[in-house]
């Protein structure tokens, strides 16, 4: 088995160094390789960007972790999510700034970088600090897309050596109530499986779910933010929660996986 790559998209910012920094960190858990890459318009401007990347990967203090620059001619929308896949990436770390940070340097289809590719995209805030992937905060639903994505949040915790806390928002409706605790059952089942350490929890929704889910992720000591979502339903670009638990005033790591592309067999 190959080694895990990470991918991270570098355009010489201060926020892409933390989206370095943290995929190097965790890196150092797995024995991972990390691809730099840097996307130009113009040809002319490929060996620029390359001596840059060499540069920043020279004078880089952390040695020990094998590091790759890659510069493309071609679209962000399309080209990061293209290397990932070539490289069969384990995951794209994007740095950001903030919802209107991101949409500066990407313009107004931010999202649409994140929904490109099958790869996960794990979003980094600026000035997030840099942690190790110890706890896993996985929120669901009732909806069968929380079952979807229960096989890679298991093997991504399996990675790790993390805690995944699923939890869910008691419900008062008692057919949602069911199905909920159906998903559950189904997921304490799977990574049961998988061997995953996990626990399940129905927690109290005071206020709104998002900040239910940040509440419970400040007390567990979480990591990371995992949650699915589903393109062939809806435009990601104008999915509110999905974006505001990206750009959390946590500012918690959030890795984000389309699960139009996890098939029912895949949990």
């Amino acid at each position: 088995m190959s080694e895990p790559t990470f991918i991270v998209p570098h355009d010489f910012t201060f926020t892409a160094d933390t989206a370095l920094n943290h995929a190097i960190n965790i890196s150092k858990q797995i024995n991972a390789k990390v691809a730099i890459v840097h996307i130009v318009t113009k040809d002319s401007e490929k060996n620029e960007a390359e001596q840059k990347l060499q540069n920043l990967i020279k004078n880089h203090p952390e040695q020990n972790i094998e590091m790759n620059a890659h510069v493309i001619q071609g679209s962000i929308f399309t080209d990061i999510g293209k290397l990932a896949e070539e490289l069969n990436a384990s995951a794209i770390i994007m740095g950001t700034h903030g919802a209107k940070g991101m949409q500066k340097v990407f313009g107004s289809f931010a999202m649409k970088v994140i929904i490109s590719t099958t790869v996960p995209f794990m979003v980094v805030q600026d000035n997030a600090e840099v942690n190790t992937l110890n706890n896993i905060v996985y929120a669901i639903d009732s909806s069968l897309e929380s079952l979807q994505i229960a096989s890679l949040a298991g093997n991504i915790a399996k990675l790790y050596n993390s805690k995944v806390h699923i939890i869910a928002g008691k419900e008062t409706d008692a057919k949602y109530a069911s199905k909920v605790k159906m998903n559950l059952k189904a997921l304490s089942k799977k990574l049961n499986t998988l061997h995953v350490n996990h626990h399940l929890e129905l927690i109290d929704t005071r206020g709104s779910w998002l900040d239910s889910i940040i509440d419970y992720a400040n007390k567990v000591n979480g990591d990371m933010f995992a949650i699915g979502y589903d393109s062939d339903k809806f435009f990601a670009s104008n999915d509110k929660f999905a974006q505001s638990l990206l750009f959390n005033k946590a500012k918690i790591p959030t890795l984000i996986i389309n699960s139009k592309n996890i098939t029912k067999s895949d949990y």
